[in-house]
C-alpha cells in the first residue's frame, strides 16, 4: 500500500530521481542514497538497512516491485492533471 502521505516533491523524487537508478548495480552506496529511502517514502514508515551486501539484491528487488505496483499513482501526485474547469451550457 503507497503511502497515504506522499508529498509532491517526494514523488518527483520518486520519478526522477530513483526511478532512473532502478535496473543499475546495487552497492551499500546506492543502496543507502536511492533504495533505502525510497522505500521510506513509498511506505511512510522507518525501514531498516539490509545487515549485509547478500540481500541488497532481494532488498532491491521488492522495492522496485513497489515502485513499480505504484508507478501510476506515484506519477499522478508528482505531475497532476490541470483541472478542467466545464463549460456553462446555455
Amino acid at each position: 500500500m503507497l503511502n497515504d502521505k506522499l508529498t509532491k516533491e517526494e514523488a518527483v523524487w520518486l520519478v526522477e530521481v530513483f526511478a532512473p537508478k532502478r535496473g543499475g548495480r546495487i552497492d551499500g552506496k546506492t543502496m543507502d542514497t536511492y533504495f533505502l529511502p525510497a522505500r521510506k517514502l513509498m511506505l511512510g514508515t522507518e525501514v531498516e538497512r539490509p545487515s549485509c551486501g547478500c540481500m541488497f539484491k532481494s532488498y532491491a528487488q521488492m522495492t522496485n516491485s513497489l515502485y513499480g505496483q505504484h508507478e501510476a499513482a506515484i506519477r499522478e501526485i508528482a505531475y497532476p492533471k490541470p483541472k478542467t474547469r466545464g463549460r456553462k451550457k446555455v
